[in-house]
Parts: structure tokens; sequence; C-alpha cells
């Protein structure tokens, strides 16, 4: 139990600084990959709206035609907001540097601009469905985050405390009764003299 309390409070940790170093507008990222939901239906029906997706930050060297990913958009209307779309295409600027066509599966036209590569925040590797989603929506309230994650963490945490302290004083109740065992084996000795 202690094991799996010290893993779960590390992971807790790693995730709660990586939030915090992520720059306003920036998506959070803990080990290369990203949570996000998605908030149209422009991916439907593969990725519908509201679903959970993870992606993951890959060299955009790698990404092809079909990929979907995850991006900083230059469009006018969402400008500098994470968008989510398929790769239709592959151009080169002329600066010789990589940029991407994107469309929505649901669209009927690509988008307005091609996505620099610098701008591009991952590519999506699994959808956790809308299901996912909708208890996202759910833990965005805060009477909910603090009844389903304060409060355990709350009672784990002083369980843990509890079973250090037991376990401090059993060692110390057998240190001591080491101590009185040997110093009634010293007595017992030198009665017998």
């Amino acid at each position: 139990m202690t094991v799996l309390t010290v893993a779960s409070f590390l992971f807790g940790l790693v995730i709660f600084i990586s939030v915090l170093r992520a720059n306003q507008g920036e998506v959070p990222s803990v080990l290369g990959y990203s949570v996000l939901r998605l908030q149209t239906g422009s991916m439907e029906p593969e990725y519908r709206t509201g679903s959970i997706i993870i992606t993951k930050r890959v060299d955009v060297s790698d990404l092809e035609k079909g990929d979907v990913i995850s991006f900083y958009s230059t469009s006018l209307d969402i400008s500098d907001r994470v968008n989510t779309h398929r790769v239709v295409d592959i151009i080169y600027n002329q600066s010789g540097n990589r940029e991407f066509v994107t469309k929505g599966d649901a669209n009927e036209l690509q988008d307005e601009t091609p996505v620099l590569a610098s701008r591009v925040i991952g590519k999506v590797i699994f959808d956790l469905g809308v299901v996912s989603g909708s208890v996202l929506g759910m833990l965005q309230n805060p009477k909910v985050i603090f009844f389903l994650i304060i409060v355990p963490l709350i009672i784990i945490t002083f369980s843990e405390a509890v079973n250090l302290v037991n376990i401090i004083m059993n060692k110390d109740g057998d240190s001591e009764e080491e101590n009185s065992d040997e110093s009634g084996r010293k007595n017992k000795n030198k009665n017998s003299d």
C-alpha cells in the first residue's frame, strides 16, 4: 500500500509541476503527452464532440498524410487556439520548412492556413471517447473535485501517517524489549556466578 501511495503521489506531483510550468495559453505536457478535449464536431465520426484524446509530441519530420494532429491554429476565427485536424497534404514553404495542410473530417473545405511545424502540439495516438469527456466535464466542478480527489487524498495521507507512526512505535518497542532481554540475561549471568 505504501509503494502505491508513493507512486501515486509522485505521478500527481509530476503532472502538477508540468501544468504549472506550462506557459499561459500553452497545452500542458507530461513526458511529451497531452490530454485534450474536442470542442467541436469537425473530426466526426472518428472523433466525436466532447471526446478526450491523447496526443504525443513527435518529430514533425515523421508526420505523414492521414495523421491526425493537434496544433495552435493560425486561422483568423480561432487564432492561437488548439485545433485537431487530419493532415491532408505536406508542403514546403519558401524557406524549405515543412507545413501541414489540414482539414477536419466533417468539414467540406481544408483549413485556410497551413500549420507551421513549430505550432504542432502532437499526433493523436488515442481516443478515450465521449464518456471520458463527460467525466472530465464533471471533474471541472470544484465540489466534485473536493469530494472525489481531495477528501480521499486526505484520508489516504492520514492513514499512511498512522501506519508510519505504528511502524516507528513498534521498532522502538522491539528495541526496548531487546534491551530488557539483554539486561535480564546479564543479571541472570551475574547471579549464577
